[in-house]
């Protein structure tokens, strides 16, 4: 399905019914409980959705800088005489249609320290477009994963106080059925002991948070 394009029935029947694994494997099986819980699940997943949403197709960006690599070619061969009098004279002419040459000529001299250099900014576009090509690969992706899905999934499980076990309420299992509602793909998902490593993490911090409150309470 497009991304831009609106859901159809099919779609929608599909992620209903993956909603609905999720909460079953959360062991949600009444509706006081599922009413509690899918206002946060929804919640996980916009914020997850709006994030992808906002960045473009890698295809286009990488498109955009060969188009931008391609015109400081063009402008080499064209040479920065040209453009550094012709076009920056017929700058001045669009902009002041009623004056002659030599009066553009004199305003050119004049806001001559004012003139971009186009190369130079095109050039240095080009290299934060490389960048960010490089930073935002699945690397970081799987950061966004992290950031945006499961540590909430984790506090939420904390604040409702699910509890995962092997064999009754396996974390993986939860994963999944999160994992496969919300859309992620399988290669930017982390694995059961990268799950279990983030939930040692953020019960650390939420013991040493919950331990610096004491003392500043105590004090």
């Amino acid at each position: 399905m497009n991304k831009r394009s609106k859901p159809s029935p099919d779609d929608a029947g599909s992620r209903e019914q993956q909603l609905d694994q999720l909460l079953t494997a959360m062991d949600a099986n009444d509706p006081f409980s599922r009413y509690g819980l899918e206002p946060d699940l929804k919640q996980i997943e916009a914020r997850w959705l709006a994030a992808q949403g906002k960045k473009p197709d890698r295809k286009r960006v990488r498109q955009y800088r060969a188009a931008i690599t391609k015109a400081l070619a063009l402008s080499n061969m064209i040479g920065p005489d040209f453009f550094a009098n012709e076009i920056e004279m017929a700058g001045w002419s669009r902009l002041n249609p009623d004056k002659d040459d030599r009066t553009l000529q004199t305003l050119m001299a004049d806001h001559d320290h004012e003139r971009d250099d186009v190369v130079a900014v095109l050039t240095a576009h080009g290299l934060d477009i490389d960048h960010w090509l490089k930073t935002s690969g699945d690397v970081y992706r799987k950061r966004d994963v992290r950031k945006l899905v499961v540590e909430p999934f984790l506090q939420l499980m904390a604040e409702r106080e699910i509890i995962t076990s092997r064999r009754q309420l396996p974390r993986k299992q939860l994963f999944d059925a999160l994992f496969d509602w919300i859309g992620v793909e399988k290669k930017f998902r982390p694995s059961s002991a990268n799950i279990d490593s983030i939930a040692r993490e953020l019960e650390g911090n939420a013991s040493a948070s919950e331990s610096n409150d004491r003392r500043r309470t105590k004090n």
